[in-house]
């Protein structure tokens, strides 16, 4: 950027000189003309509205599609260059719009390429949310099997606890303090718990069977007819290779707990 201005004050010496000499005509036609003519160049190469600046960013918006056409890699050189020149607000427009494209192509390679250079640029809430979908259409469109991942829960209630209400949350064993899953049921000796009750999108069950990931069932049941309140907690060892799986909750597994 200085080299440019230098250039355009080397450039702007002959007419200073021209204008200097007591033999010159005309010195405030000539010296309007050539400042608009300095000026309007370094605008066309440094402004905001740069030719120079749209053609490279033609280039890198190809250099980006060409990768994924082929479906590789997103090299570090390409990186850069869409770092240094895209602006901040058009990150997150061009970069979804590219994942979007890969993943409708299955390109993965590409799309993965994205997705990993990508979490930076997503900052703000609402960005994150968009980031995390972005990575579970990919994975879902990788995985479609595990796109509709289930755990089936079987209950049999206490004996006195006929009528109830209930959560189930479904945690990763060790992991973090968020579920993965969890769902509120009402007199269901049988319900579901799939992908959509995750409350961060990608974080579900389907990116723990894909990890063969140890999980951590929570129940609790609310009687009202007896004002009794019962939980169960079980470690689930599931076939991870299967996206739909089932845990039995025998009556006598269940704890009261004390009000």
């Amino acid at each position: 950027m200085f080299f440019i201005y230098f250039l355009a004050f080397f450039a702007f010496i002959p007419i200073l000189a021209y204008l200097l000499s007591q033999n010159t005509n005309n010195k405030g036609y000539i010296f309007g003309i050539s400042f608009l003519v300095i000026l309007i160049c370094l605008f066309t190469v440094v402004g905001k509205y740069s030719f120079l600046g749209t053609i490279k960013n033609q280039k890198i918006n190809s250099d980006i599609l060409m990768k994924i056409n082929v479906n590789s890699k997103i090299s570090e050189n390409i990186t850069r260059e869409f770092n240094n020149n895209i602006s901040n607000e058009d990150k997150v427009y061009w970069l979804q719009s590219y994942i979007n494209k890969a993943i409708e192509d299955s390109k993965f390679i590409a799309a993965e390429s994205l997705i990993s250079i990508s979490e930076q640029y997503f900052q703000t809430t609402d960005e994150k949310f968009i980031f995390y979908t972005l990575y579970t259409k990919l994975r879902d469109a990788k995985f479609p099997d595990f796109a509709k991942s289930k755990l089936i829960i079987n209950l049999n209630s206490p004996p006195e606890c006929s009528n109830f209400f209930g959560t189930a949350e479904v945690f990763i064993m060790n992991g973090p303090k968020i579920p993965i899953a969890s769902k509120k049921f009402t007199d269901s000796s049988e319900f579901e718990l799939e992908n959509i009750h995750s409350s961060i999108p990608g974080f579900d069950l389907a990116s723990a069977y894909l990890n063969q990931e140890t999980l951590d069932l929570k129940v609790s049941l609310n009687c009202p007819e007896t004002a009794s309140i019962f939980y169960s907690e079980n470690a689930l060892l599931i076939d991870n290779n299967q996206p739909v799986n089932s845990y039995n909750i025998k009556a006598n597994e269940w704890f009261k707990r004390e009000q």
